[in-house]
């Protein structure tokens, strides 16, 4: 019998029966469009955070969109009785708990869309607030309140906020402040007429409305967690039942007024429960998908049986941006929350990951460079194995948006096509560049290489999960004519030849990751040219026009061989032929010809010698920095495109086991180098589990490879999806298939 998933699900349900510390103890609430919520009960109140992830101020920093607290008559009861339960199948968080009196006191949270729905029954008064840290302009606010680790300057705009008769509403308009985005112009003249700013007269904010009457209080300046603002006070009367919507909305000349309105719809009993069977059925559909379940049969203190459960806790959070607009963020998302001092130990021994002081639920460390695309890329792959286009697909339409500017930077280095940094703002234009618009960061300056990469991940989106590329072949094949005309031009200048003696491509100067500056041919680019190139060629000819493919044939000649040498009497692979300095040791730019691109590793065993020579052969200096397990670090996916079983699995307790969390809420993982939640780091892990599983080309006809990496002695049932629209789903113990695996093809009517 295959394994029901639906029926174990609720055996990951997260159960919390005292309250929280603070904030920093959350539970994540996930909407869809982008919105979620961190909910917790401290101080006799249930307090919540609320976020939409398309809510960009002015200078394309993601802020919060403020903090409800919701207290009965008398507060709540915290010795006894409290329950607060996250219930994954209904995507809902309950809470039960008794009233300062002993009366009984039930909540229920989901979201409709990008609306919070808040019912609660208690029979009894209940004070509604709503406060705001960003009660005022702040100048300079890292002089005031950090928003940022590394100490930039930044000014945060004010939020307004309005009782009316029947709604509180409260926005930010980015209309009322000058941009960074304007500063940016000014001095990359060339990008002009050419960018995508979504942040552009956004207006972002909510408005709340109860079934029954709030009558104001007061508003007074408040010091709540470890921020200070201001807060607007409510009480409704008495009800066996108090319903209330807070509408999330970030919109582009946004009108709060209408928020209202459609938050105040959901009060009619009959919408509310249409919308109710809805976001059931929506979250039917998306545990239906795909499952990894680890040791079924143990309990909650295996460290196996938390790796499956992390692994749905976090696929959960990601869940919030089932159809949103942007991509996530890798350092925090919409999960932030303020930073309580002394709370976070053991970080990767850099810069301080915590203030000193007062934070605010703003604060996230790498705010400032916004989408590091070598981070962001953990949003994206793991969503493939478990079938979440609407999850991938923010990620992929981020390049194809900004594709535009990729172009005209391009053009104004002489070059065709587009050229991706790695540090990309909201708008597409590079972290602290110059009138070039290069990054000015010496490590950065010439890394495009994860334009590739993310051109890779949308081909393989359409061979695992047949997602429309026709909207992006042209960014696509871009990616490639940059790197041949920018590198043809570079070469020309300085010998007056456009190819190498051998009639090759020389990538020079570039970079191999963060590692090697001014490095030639560098692995990773030479691995993801060759594949995005073929990936192209096998496409259909109504996708690729005959220029096009006449094109990539003639490329595909030209680029050069991967990078080896010797170490001792070994064959190994090196980061670039050459390169002049290195910067970021904990880099292992020769493992992307295993991952992602699948050049070598556990589908082609000729090739395991070498990629395993690589890994055990690393120079000294950087193999204490690139084999840890923090953050974004790949190591357990590697491990697993190597087929070493037992690393893999070491490596992935390391990531995914509750040790591995310093707050209440297990998949909130991190710090590490980044954020917390840091999803860089249970995207990485996601993506190992997965290819331990399951291991495929997306581009050749090669059977799927099952278990490549798999300990023994752990059982797992799973459903995955791999190349060529296919399924996998199986269950293994004690050494064996259960019963034997099946592949099959993807339904069609799949949504």
């Amino acid at each position: 019998m295959a394994f029901d998933f639906s029926r174990y699900l609720p055996r990951y349900n997260i159960v919390w029966n005292s309250p929280s510390r603070d904030s920093m103890d959350s539970m994540p609430l996930s909407g869809r469009l982008g919105a979620g919520a961190n909910v917790w009960v401290q101080d006799g109140s249930v307090w919540i955070y609320l976020g939409l992830n398309s809510a960009y101020d002015e200078n394309g920093r993601l802020l919060k969109l403020g903090c409800l607290r919701v207290t009965p008559e008398g507060g709540l009861q915290e010795e006894a009785g409290l329950c607060q339960t996250l219930d994954l199948p209904s995507g809902r968080i309950r809470i039960t708990a008794l009233t300062a009196d002993g009366g009984p006191f039930e909540a229920v949270l989901w979201f409709a869309a990008a609306t919070l729905v808040l019912e609660a029954a208690c029979g009894r008064p209940l004070e509604v607030c709503f406060a705001t840290w960003r009660d005022r302009d702040r100048k300079q606010l890292h002089l005031e309140v950090p928003v940022d680790v590394c100490d930039r300057t930044h000014d945060v705009g004010k939020d307004h906020v309005q009782p009316t008769t029947d709604a509180l509403l409260w926005w930010h308009d980015n209309r009322e402040y000058p941009s960074e985005w304007d500063e940016d112009l000014s001095l990359q003249t060339w990008a002009r007429g050419h960018v995508h700013n979504p942040a552009e007269r956004l207006v972002f904010g909510g408005a709340l409305v109860s079934a029954h009457s709030l009558v104001p209080i007061r508003d007074e300046a408040v010091h709540w967690q470890n921020w200070a603002g201001r807060a607007w006070r409510f009480q409704a009367a008495a009800a066996e039942t108090h319903l209330f919507a807070v509408a999330l909305r970030a919109q582009k000349d946004g009108d709060p007024q209408n928020w209202s309105a459609e938050a105040g719809a959901l009060l009619d009993p009959g919408t509310l429960a249409a919308a109710a069977q809805d976001e059931q059925a929506r979250w039917d559909e998306f545990w239906s998908r795909s499952h990894i379940v680890v040791n079924p049969q143990a309990d909650a203190t295996d460290p196996g049986w938390q790796v499956g459960r992390n692994y749905q806790l976090f696929r959960y959070m990601l869940a919030c941006n089932r159809g949103g607009p942007l991509p996530l963020l890798f350092n925090g998302g919409i999960f932030t929350t303020d930073s309580v001092p002394g709370r976070i130990t053991g970080n990767n021994g850099e810069i301080a990951l915590e203030p000193a002081g007062p934070s605010t639920p703003d604060f996230r460390r790498w705010m400032f460079c916004a989408f590091m695309a070598q981070n962001q890329r953990w949003l994206g792959w793991p969503m493939l194995a478990s079938g979440d286009h609407d999850l991938v697909g923010p990620l992929i339409t981020f390049y194809r948006d900004r594709a535009g500017t990729a172009a005209a930077r391009a053009r104004v280095w002489g070059a065709a096509g587009v050229a991706f940094p790695e540090p990309q703002k909201l708008w597409g234009l590079s972290w602290n560049a110059g009138p070039d618009g290069k990054c000015r960061a010496a490590h950065l300056t010439e890394n495009f290489n994860m334009g590739l990469e993310f051109a890779w991940m949308a081909l393989c989106a359409r061979s695992v999960l047949g997602t429309d590329v026709a909207a992006d072949v042209d960014w696509i094949v871009g990616t490639v004519r940059f790197y041949d005309s920018y590198y043809r031009g570079l070469k020309n200048q300085r010998t007056g030849s456009e190819l190498s003696g051998d009639g090759k491509l020389v990538i020079y100067p570039s970079t191999s990751v963060e590692l090697a500056v001014g490095a030639t041919n560098p692995i990773g680019v030479i691995a993801g040219l060759r594949r995005v190139t073929d990936a192209l060629l096998k496409l259909p000819d109504q996708l690729l026009p005959s220029a096009a493919r006449a094109y990539l044939e003639s490329f595909q000649a030209i680029i050069p061989a991967l990078p080896k040498g010797q170490r001792g009497d070994r064959e190994i692979l090196l980061p670039a032929e050459a390169f002049e300095r290195e910067f970021n040791l904990w880099e292992l730019p020769e493992l992307y010809a295993a991952w992602p691109y699948r050049i070598i590793g556990v589908l082609h065993a000729e090739t395991l010698e070498l990629a395993r020579n690589t890994w055990q052969l690393l120079p000294e200096h950087r193999a204490r920095f690139c084999q840890q397990d923090l953050s974004w670090m790949p190591a357990v996916v590697n491990m697993a495109a190597l087929g070493l079983t037992a690393e893999a699995g070491r490596r992935l307790l390391e990531k995914f086991s509750d040790s591995k969390s310093q707050v209440r809420f297990p998949a909130f993982f991190g710090p590490g180098h980044d954020w917390l939640p840091d999803h860089n780091w249970g995207g990485s892990a996601m993506t190992g589990l997965q290819e331990m599983l399951v291991a495929a080309d997306p581009f050749d006809d090669l059977p799927p490879r099952i278990l490549p990496a798999w300990p023994e002695e752990w059982e797992v049932a799973f459903k995955l999806h791999t190349a060529h629209q296919t399924l996998v789903e199986g269950h293994y113990k004690n050494g064996r298939a259960v019963e034997a695996f099946a592949c099959s093809p993807l339904p069609e009517n799949r949504p």
